[in-house]
């Protein structure tokens, strides 16, 4: 981008307060906090030399520009009355500047070198901190990174946000809504678990469709088509139902640790949130979050213990294919919480925006059928993973009446017939449940926030740029840390935040109906009246569920 550079005059005019802007970079001029000029160096004859750029109030960064990259001066005027500078700094030179403190900022750029250095540090596709690098370089480099993609085989090609949606769904919190549900209603409820799989994929692949579609997040679209106000109600129900998840995991983590020492959970809950939240905001989480998902796997112990505690297998497929409808409290409390952690608030703003980061090859109907597939893998593994939840907790726990109160209750189910190394199992799989979600869920809640503000949103970018999309992930996190160590009962905290996922997730289901029907907003590929259908079932069984909780509160049949 050749530009003339401005005059000795504009350059000698440069002043304190002006606000800053780049060429081709990007310093968070959109963000809450606005990049400016708070020094400006000059020689002995009162030429400027360098001039200092702070950027940030919490999160602070100083940058020391040298005069060349100055590329153009504005003097204050009646639209920008303090003025405004423009530099010449790339992106890539922004994401470099990871040292603390002040940086200096170097006099030339090679430009040959510099796109020599962009080819080989592409990133893969393969987590959302990469897809949001990808969606800023330019056309030819995206496609570089979709002929990487062709090289691996095609099931891998194929997996994307609906098969991590899928498996990240089972966090901390959802496995203790699954243990309950089978260790209070036995096998009662598998129908309901077969009723939500089509639930659950019609949702998840309408977001997949509107995210692929619009190239919009959730609350984005809503806030540019619908109003700032309609979104906040959406964001507000995100964040909400987010809080409690992530309050939920905090304890969730917690009670794993103390499974395994003997201490308290209480005790682990502090160090837990300050680690994730560092990682989150100044590492790149996704080099520990493959040792967090590993440790998830854990709970593929259920499938064993589920068939060695060799359950009714006919009574199994008369529950699961013949619906026992149960309208007494704890039974309608349950169906909520399960639905709640099956269908939540978190997977649909999740998969609206995995999908529109999303990098697929080929004409548009051939990405939202690779989409879809990639949504079916996602659904069916993971309620496959809560379905044997359930029977193995309903073959070990409810047949000998035992209710679950703490985590080590929840661990018996897999003791019971695997012996005392099931509950370090147990304990590994809610340790690294909850670690992988906790993040997410906390940048799943400042996506949402940001997008309704009109912040710009991201974790590719460094906290100094995107400042109110951290100071959103601080406070979300503080918040449930103060929740968490008002001591509320671990068990009931992870059930509760699920029926609380359930009661919420109707609504949102009702924006994806509007949304998906809008054949302006779609561009034509909005969802067929089978899908539409399919949908407005899965909202009317969420809000019948939810409204006969309700009843149940108010009557005082939970007591």
């Amino acid at each position: 981008m050749d530009q003339e550079h401005p005059n000795d005059k504009d350059i000698d005019a440069i002043e304190s307060g002006m606000a800053v802007e780049t060429l081709r970079g990007d310093l968070g001029e959109a963000d809450v906090s606005k990049p400016q000029v708070v020094a400006v160096e000059r020689d002995q004859a009162g030429h400027v030399e360098k001039v200092i750029v702070k950027k940030g109030k919490i999160f602070q960064k100083e940058l020391d520009i040298p005069i060349s990259r100055v590329q153009n001066v504005e003097a204050p005027s009646k639209q920008e009355s303090d003025g405004r500078i423009t530099l010449n700094i790339s992106e890539q030179e922004l994401e470099a500047m990871t040292s603390p403190g002040a940086v200096q900022v170097q006099k030339a750029i090679n430009e040959d070198d510099f796109l020599d250095d962009i080819g080989e540090s592409i990133p893969t596709a393969e987590a959302l901190r990469d897809h949001e690098e990808l969606s800023h370089l330019s056309k030819s480099h995206q496609v570089q990174v979709e002929e990487r993609k062709e090289q691996p085989n095609a099931l891998l090609r194929l997996l994307g946000p609906g098969f991590l949606g899928g498996m990240a769904g089972n966090d901390s919190s959802a496995v203790t809504a699954y243990s309950i549900d089978g260790a209070q209603n036995g096998f009662g409820h598998l129908w309901l678990m077969l009723l939500s799989t089509p639930m659950y994929y019609f949702v998840m692949t309408t977001c997949a469709r509107i995210g692929r579609v619009t190239q919009q997040g959730l609350a984005e679209v809503l806030r540019e088509h619908y109003g700032r106000w309609v979104a906040l109600f959406a964001a507000l129900v995100l964040v909400v139902a987010n809080i409690a998840m992530i309050t939920a995991d905090l304890v969730a983590v917690g009670s794993g640790c103390e499974l395994i020492t003997g201490i308290s959970w209480v005790w682990f809950v502090v160090p837990v949130a300050v680690l994730l939240w560092y990682i989150t905001v100044f590492r790149n989480f996704e080099s520990l979050k493959k040792i967090f998902l590993v440790m998830s796997l854990a709970f593929i112990v259920y499938f064993v213990t589920a068939i060695m505690a060799k359950p009714d297998w006919q009574s199994i497929l008369v529950h699961t294919f013949v619906p026992h409808i149960d309208l007494n409290f704890a039974s309608v409390s349950s169906a909520v919480a399960l639905l709640g952690a099956t269908i939540s608030p978190y997977n649909i703003f999740w998969q609206v925006q995995g999908e529109k980061e999303e990098i697929r090859t080929g004409p548009l109907n051939k990405k939202l059928h690779e989409s879809a597939l990639d949504v079916i893998v996602g659904v069916f593994s993971g309620n496959l993973i809560a379905y044997a939840i359930i029977i193995a907790t309903a073959a070990t726990l409810f047949v000998h009446h035992r209710s679950i109160a703490t985590a080590a209750d929840a661990a018996l189910a897999l003791t019971t017939v695997l012996g005392p190394v099931a509950k370090y199992l147990f304990a590994i799989g809610f340790i690294g449940a909850g670690l992988v979600a906790i993040p997410v869920l906390l940048a799943g809640s400042s996506y949402a926030i940001s997008g309704t503000i009109g912040w710009p949103a991201g974790l590719s970018k460094r906290p100094w740029q995107n400042e109110g999309f951290y100071l959103i992930l601080t406070i979300a996190m503080l918040i449930s840390l103060g929740l968490a160590l008002l001591h509320l009962d671990p068990i009931q905290l992870m059930f509760w935040a699920n029926i609380l996922s359930g009661v919420l997730s109707p609504i949102l289901i009702i924006y994806l109906i509007i949304i998906s029907r809008n054949q302006k907003l779609m561009r034509g590929k909005q969802v067929g009246l089978g899908t539409t259908i399919a949908l407005v079932f899965t909202f009317l069984v969420m809000a019948i569920a939810a409204v006969l909780l309700f009843y149940g509160l108010a009557t005082g049949q939970q007591a």
